[in-house]
């Protein structure tokens, strides 16, 4: 999409659209099987990123000088987020699921997914890292279209993910897949870079989305979540301005949603 189709846009709600979850598809408000969770909860991950990513492509063409900074800082905790979810599922997740099924190479065509996109990702982060310095001379213009050469790809990867873990509900209770999930969130919390993409997942994780569906997701505790979205953000306290969520979840008018 075209810089002009945002310009104005108060929400980080486009031009990358939300994944509808398993759960809230069929109108399902209780627990329903550990498939259908584990997919929606994957489902709700995978909107922050997505959510996260809006509140860049939106925001970076109306940044001013003195926030570029902050703007590429903020940019570079989603890339660390990203580039960290993945990394766990290629390396613990997805090997513990094949495993458990002992069939090796399951989810090979996930990983395949993951390489697809794997080329703008790079450039997104070299580009800027490359600025180091020179924060001023930020392109918008530059970015934005290293994130549409590598949005069809990775939003096509998010979306067909969350049917390959439903689709695996073939092997019933022979895979522990909630028990696996369950793992895989507790590592991913622990392992996130403090000060980065951690504050990051946290301030893109709207609690309102689905009519308030995911407001207890995380199953963290409150005071471990108020530390995150509190205490983790003031390191980098001006790069949270370009959340697109407050510190309680509820989403935020963007800070920078049109010229400036």
């Amino acid at each position: 999409m075209s810089n002009s189709a945002t310009v104005g846009a108060k929400w980080a709600n486009t031009p990358y659209s939300f994944i509808e979850t398993p759960k809230h598809k069929e109108r399902k408000t209780g627990y329903t099987n550990p498939y259908m969770e584990t997919a929606s909860e994957m489902c709700v991950v995978h909107n922050a990123l997505l959510r996260g990513l809006n509140s860049i492509y939106i925001q970076g063409p109306n940044v001013h000088p003195s926030d570029c900074m902050d703007f590429i800082g903020y940019s570079l905790c989603w890339h660390s987020a990203i580039h960290e979810h993945h990394t766990s599922e290629e390396e613990q997740f997805f090997p513990e699921i094949e495993e458990a099924v002992g069939e090796k190479g399951l989810l090979d065509g996930n990983v395949e997914q993951h390489k697809s996109f794997q080329a703008g990702l790079d450039d997104f982060k070299g580009y800027l890292e490359g600025l180091a310095g020179k924060e001023a001379s930020f392109d918008a213009a530059h970015l934005n279209g290293i994130i549409e050469s590598l949005a069809p790809a990775l939003c096509n990867h998010l979306s067909s993910e969350i049917q390959d873990l439903l689709a695996l509900s073939k092997y019933g209770d022979k895979l522990p897949i909630e028990d696996l999930w369950g793992k895989e969130g507790k590592r991913t919390v622990t392992s996130m870079t403090k000060f980065k993409a951690l504050p990051f997942f946290f301030l893109n994780l709207d609690i309102t989305h689905e009519d308030y569906l995911w407001k207890d997701w995380p199953p963290v505790p409150s005071p471990a979540r108020w530390v995150i979205t509190h205490c983790l953000t003031l390191k980098h306290q001006g790069y949270w301005k370009f959340a697109s969520c407050d510190q309680r979840g509820v989403p935020k008018p963007l800070y920078a949603p049109g010229p400036r």
